[in-house]
């Protein structure tokens, strides 16, 4: 018994010696040397050595980016977060990383926001609406899966009520027309309308809240039997399984609809705020071959990508306001409007008016999801 317990205090020496030494000499030795070293599972470059002053290290500020650096550069370091991961929910925890893992699928938080931010944004498109009061305006509010999954969570789980958050906007936008997607969305639960690894929409999901906006703006869908339907990838892993690495989700698979009898030729013109650069497709189907594979829908977020369709007929021109849930339902409009704009107002640091003029637009579309329209700081930029 007592060698033993003494092999256990050596094996307890040699792991922590391992873990205080080895690690971080082998982290040293095999970090990537590049300065702007990528992570695909996070989609985010890692943190870059500091540069050493004098006050940098009076203020600390040397030592707090040293220590981001070195946990971004660790060796192994997905492998150790998936073993902490793993821990934590043999352990019992329900949520890891603000996220829930249930019935085959990965939900996300959300419980609280800013208020004040909030109404700030509800004036700010209010008064946005007011000043082109004779173009249209629509709001589409989306929520995300948690809201229309939630009964699979514990009763106890905090989560918000995103039904009451979308009615208390809905309330406020005195100068829009608003487009009720929840009701929906609960309505064809069962399908495949949310990914299982991914905060995003489906295509499928897309289409669905397609059919309520052009109803909403007084035109007529296009039938769902009017589409062919591509099983373009079965194997993709999103944000939500960035946070959590957990390997027992299902992958998700990414959806392609085409017109059966044929698709409008497109052009694409895609500006990063630097430059622009054209495609003929909607689907930048070099993505499947990186983790980010939702960007094969209009490519990653930029600040503006304009869509013209060879669409006959009355020319009709629509301006979409968004986050990145319109990436996968805009391709769906694409088929009705000759031309679109998308603009996302994270990227836009100058006024609106060097970027779209609203009065060439025949109608004005907001696409936001819950999460994200909550903690946005960037609608206000409209209100100027």
């Amino acid at each position: 018994m007592k060698i033993m317990k003494d092999l256990h205090k050596v094996l307890l020496i040699v792991f922590f010696f391992f873990i205080i030494t080895i690690i971080p000499v082998v982290s040293l030795l095999t970090m990537p040397r590049e300065e702007f070293a990528f992570s695909e599972n996070e989609n985010r470059y890692l943190a870059r050595f500091p540069k050493f002053n004098y006050s940098s290290f009076e203020s600390t500020d040397f030592m707090k980016s040293f220590e981001e650096w070195a946990n971004d550069r660790v060796f192994g370091r997905e492998s150790w977060i998936r073993l902490k991961n793993n821990t934590e929910q043999l352990l019992g925890k329900l949520e890891i990383n603000e996220v829930y893992i249930t019935d085959n699928r990965m939900l996300q938080t959300w419980n609280e926001y800013n208020e004040a931010s909030v109404s700030r944004n509800l004036e700010a498109v209010n008064a946005f609406a007011a000043r082109y009061s004779d173009v249209p305006m629509f709001f589409m509010l989306v929520p995300t899966s948690v809201e229309i999954y939630r009964d699979s969570l514990p009763a106890s789980a905090p989560i918000g009520s995103q039904r009451e958050f979308i009615k208390r906007c809905y309330e406020a936008f005195t100068e829009l027309t608003v487009v009720d997607v929840l009701t929906l969305m609960e309505e064809h639960r069962d399908r495949y309308i949310y990914y299982r690894t991914d905060h995003h929409w489906t295509a499928e999901g897309s289409y669905i809240a397609y059919t309520a906006a052009m109803n909403a703006m007084g035109f007529t869908p296009l039938e769902i039997n009017r589409f062919n339907v591509e099983n373009a990838s079965n194997s993709f892993l999103g944000t939500l399984h960035s946070k959590t690495l957990d390997n027992s989700i299902t992958p998700d698979i990414i959806k392609i609809y085409t017109l059966t009898e044929s698709d409008p030729d497109v052009l694409v013109t895609i500006n990063n705020g630097l430059s622009e650069a054209q495609y003929s497709s909607l689907y930048f189907r070099d993505y499947f071959d990186v983790k980010d594979k939702y960007s094969i829908y209009l490519s990653s977020p930029v600040p503006e990508v304009r869509i013209e369709s060879d669409l006959t007929g009355m020319p009709r021109r629509l301006l979409v306001i968004k986050d990145s849930f319109a990436h996968s339902f805009v391709p769906f409009l694409a088929k009705s409007f000759t031309e679109i704009t998308m603009v996302d107002m994270r990227f836009i640091n100058m006024h609106y008016s060097e970027i779209f003029n609203v009065s060439e637009f025949d109608a004005v579309l907001f696409i936001y999801n819950v999460i994200t329209f909550s903690e946005d700081t960037h609608l206000m930029k409209l209100g100027r």
